[in-house]
């Protein structure tokens, strides 16, 4: 049985906050309508292999590299300062906020831990009328180490000063999920079209909305009772 978390962290991109907006940029450029998913995942690939070696850079740096690499690949030339400009006005997805609302009032602490900036993201909460709801934004850039690297999920339940098993990621990335399970959190995938991988870790729940996570997490039982239903069922 799936315990009641203390502390909710939401990831920002994606899971938060839609990047259809930005397509217009790359079209504009004259590159192929896929070239926004190409950006992120060229960006994604090389935020991991700087995880993977110990190292780190910041996420706008790598925005902007993957950028020149897409222009370069697909015969475009994209204005790499407008694009990182607009990801800070991004729209929150349709859920976010009743969702994010249904949670506060169900008594769940909440933080933002995001890859990006804590300049940017805190913009994009801001503009979304979303930064009352989130008690603190953790940014990678305080670690130095991007996720899914285990610090950056303990580092998260340190700040909000919970044991790990007591902190859930939600996100809708597996590879940020499977990171949070293999540093011993609990996570929630939300489902926004992308299928979930067998070969990683299983998340705790998985919802399509937000509002149904909200449904979801609010019938879970404290980790006390969880526990001690699992002995008596055992």
């Amino acid at each position: 049985m799936t315990a009641r978390p203390q502390v909710l962290a939401f990831d920002v991109i994606e899971t938060l906050f839609s990047l259809e907006p930005l397509r217009q940029h790359f079209q504009q450029a004259g590159l192929p309508r896929d070239g926004l998913e190409l950006w992120f995942a060229t960006a994604l690939r090389d935020m991991f292999a700087l995880t993977a070696c110990g190292s780190y850079s910041p996420m706008k740096q790598i925005l902007e590299s993957a950028a020149d690499e897409v222009s370069a690949k697909q015969g475009g030339m994209i204005d790499k300062k407008q694009l990182i400009e607009a990801m800070g006005s991004l729209p929150a997805h349709a859920d976010v906020a009743p969702g994010l609302e249904a949670l506060k009032d169900a008594g769940f602490r909440m933080l933002a831990l995001t890859n990006g900036s804590r300049s940017n993201t805190k913009k994009l909460l801001q503009g979304a009328g979303l930064s009352e709801l989130f008690e603190r934004l953790i940014s990678t850039d305080d670690v130095k180490r991007a996720k899914p690297h285990p610090e950056v999920y303990l580092h998260a339940a340190r700040e909000a000063d919970v044991r790990p098993d007591q902190l859930m990621l939600i996100a809708a990335h597996p590879w940020d999920v499977h990171g949070t399970k293999r540093a011993g959190l609990m996570a929630a995938y939300l489902d926004r079209g992308k299928p979930y991988p067998d070969f990683m870790e299983s998340p705790d729940l998985r919802e399509k909305s937000l509002i149904g996570l909200a449904e979801g997490l609010s019938s879970l039982e404290s980790g006390f009772i969880a526990r001690a239903v699992e002995q008596l069922t055992d």
